[in-house]
Parts: structure tokens; sequence; C-alpha cells
């Protein structure tokens, strides 16, 4: 019976390295994937706000 509980022990701590292993990698990409990810919002807004300011014209819809 001893034995099942080292075993269940030594699987229990695997299990946590492993939970810590993954919290910190995600925590790792979402620090890095958080910047570009806000470049990329920032690009695509302002293209968007140019072809509407350079298509105003379009826009303008007969009332």
């Amino acid at each position: 019976m001893e034995l099942f509980l080292h075993l269940w022990d030594e699987l229990d701590d695997l299990a946590g390295a492993c939970r810590h292993v993954a919290t910190s990698t995600a925590a790792e990409i979402g620090a890095v994937a958080a910047p570009l990810i806000t470049v990329a919002s920032e690009v695509l807004l302002a293209g968007a706000a140019t072809l509407l300011l350079a298509q105003r014209h379009l826009l303008n819809f007969p009332a």
C-alpha cells in the first residue's frame, strides 16, 4: 500500500510540474503576442481609415 502512495505522490508531483510548465508557457506566449497583436490592430485600423477617407465619395448616399 505504501508503494501506491509513493507512486501517487510522484504522479502528483509530475502533474504539478506539467501544469507549471503549461502555465508559464502560456504566460510567455501572451507576453510576446500582446504587442504584436496591438501593432497588427493599429495597422489594420490605419489602413481601413485611409481607405475610407480616400474613397469618401463612395460613402455619399443619395437621399
